[in-house]
């Protein structure tokens, strides 16, 4: 009769290096982590900063882009309110000889 237990075999030996607890890091391993948590706070920062002065500068342009607007549109409210309305005249207008409607 077989027995219900599974047979034990090499895939289900644990070792040493399969068993990765926090705890148990040694203290250069503790200093490399912290140095790459550090390395990518720096980088994390910088990004940042480069981020917040594309940032200032897109605000920067659309305040620009908004000044230049409204002066353009002012100068376009002096012209027309300087300016008489113009009529076409029916001189100006391109009439077909030879055909009727």
């Amino acid at each position: 009769m077989r027995n219900s237990m599974p047979r034990r075999g090499l895939h289900s030996m644990q070792t040493r290096a399969s068993r990765k607890a926090v705890a148990s890091l040694q203290t250069p391993e503790l200093y490399l982590k912290l140095t790459s948590l550090e390395i990518e706070r720096s980088r994390r920062a910088n990004e940042l900063e480069y981020l917040m002065e594309r940032l200032n500068n897109l605000q920067n342009r659309i305040r620009t882009i908004v000044e230049e607007q409204d002066e353009l549109q002012s100068r376009i409210d002096v012209q027309q309110r300087t300016l008489p309305p113009t009529i076409p005249s029916s001189n100006t207008v391109n009439q077909s000889v030879g055909f009727t409607y």
